[in-house]
């Protein structure tokens, strides 16, 4: 058992130990395989909690466009953590919308989260892999919570990567939700 509590927090420490591409990078199209088994972690000790919506420039292509990232509070990371989870939701989705209106959440296949750092992997309805790697901005989040979702500067610069497709230097605002 102890030997197997060890193997599984070299991977969790493995899968942490990623590249991040700089925003402005031109796409390549090739991204980084996420952590894998079911690797969910987080390490926050501020609250990061509400709904970051990506600015004007689509990500994804018509039929399956990128518009929010969501984490949620604390007590979330730990029930889905422990295994109390709710179908369609989780401490970290991504949402999408589509050409006819309707939307799609992607739940994560793994996660991991710190306060400086979002990064997840999920899987579309139709089997397409996802990854974010998002680089929080620790002030732009302060200001658009004290301004209440208003900020000049992006809370969360991502990299997106859908199916064989990516897209870098990707800027997301705050909100706090509905």
């Amino acid at each position: 058992m102890r030997r197997l509590l060890v193997a599984g927090a070299a991977l969790l420490a493995l899968a942490g130990c990623d590249v991040f591409t700089a925003p402005g990078t031109p796409d390549s199209g090739v991204g980084r395989e996420g952590a894998r088994g079911g690797a969910f972690s987080h390490s926050q000790s501020e609250d990061l909690s509400g709904y970051y919506t990506v600015g004007e420039t689509p990500v994804g292509p018509p039929e399956f466009r990128l518009t929010s990232l969501f984490v949620g509070q604390a007590s979330a990371f730990e029930d889905w953590e422990a295994g109390r989870r709710t179908p369609g939701y989780a401490p970290v989705l991504l949402e999408f919308s589509g050409t006819g209106g309707g939307s799609e959440r992607v739940v994560p296949d793994s996660y991991s989260v710190s306060d400086g750092r979002v990064r997840m992997t999920g899987t579309s309805a139709d089997g397409q892999q996802i990854v974010f790697e998002g680089r929080m901005n620790a002030g732009a989040l302060a200001t658009a919570r004290r301004n209440l979702g208003a900020a000049e500067v992006p809370a969360v610069t991502a990299v997106v990567r859908i199916g064989d497709r990516t897209w870098s230097g990707v800027k997301l605002n705050w909100t706090g939700g509905d």
